[in-house]
């Protein structure tokens, strides 16, 4: 089977969904068990980077030689998902305003329906069954495929031809980070930027994103810019 027509991938935390807390206690947990460090590591700037980046920072900023984070770095990522997927029941992941909404009509619409994401995978979909929205997504490119985020962009790409026959030009990115916007650059990807994690539509509109919305709750917005193209 051949697509020819619209693919969109989404970012998830602070695009697709919020709330998911225990998140950051798996990678507390991880650090904890397998590094032994016990600082607080809530000051790290997480938005838009992956899991095995924002590992990586955290171990380097308290001081792990080198080649102790290495030896340890599979296994607490690996365990990071353990302690993740135990948990997800006891949060509170929802999707955010309008999301449910925009999956439908994109999915009645034909559009092809991906992800670019830092979380691991496992936890990706974790976090997306327990909000209620992991039937509209079956591939994309997770932190579990590497630490850089235009690697995760290729790796959909690369999923979106393999499994589902995408043979088409219209591909937007969708994120609420400059990183994302950053991630589409090397691909010439059109960019929609959202105001509905940690940055302002001002501070979006700085990373040369195509589009900058103030959230997805306006379908028809969404569904104008990417059927414009």
């Amino acid at each position: 089977m051949t697509h020819n027509g619209i693919l969109t991938l989404f970012d998830i935390d602070g695009t697709l969904v919020q709330g998911a807390r225990c998140h950051y206690m798996a990678f507390v947990h991880a650090v904890s068990k397998f590094y032994g460090m016990e600082e607080d590591i809530s000051g790290i700037t997480y938005a838009g980077k992956t899991d095995p980046q924002i590992l990586r920072e955290v171990l380097e900023l308290g001081g792990v030689p080198e080649k102790l984070i290495n030896e340890n770095f599979q296994d607490c990522l690996d365990y990071m998902i353990q302690d993740y997927t135990a948990n997800v029941h006891r949060e509170n992941v929802m999707a955010l305003s309008g999301v449910n909404k925009l999956l439908d009509k994109l999915k009645n619409n034909n559009v092809l329906l991906g992800l670019t994401t830092g979380n691991l995978e496992p936890i990706a979909y974790a976090k997306l069954e327990r909000a209620g929205i992991d039937d509209y997504f079956s591939f994309g490119g997770f932190g579990s495929d590497s630490p850089k985020r235009p690697c995760l962009v290729e790796k959909a790409l690369e999923r979106a031809r393999k499994l589902h026959g995408y043979r088409g030009d219209q591909i937007f990115i969708i994120g609420d980070t400059p990183r994302d916007v950053e991630a589409a650059k090397p691909f010439n990807l059109s960019t929609i930027a959202v105001a509905t994690g940690s940055y302002s539509t001002q501070e979006l509109e700085k990373t040369g994103a195509d589009h900058v919305l103030e959230s997805l709750t306006d379908t028809d917005t969404v569904m104008k810019i990417i059927n414009k193209k």
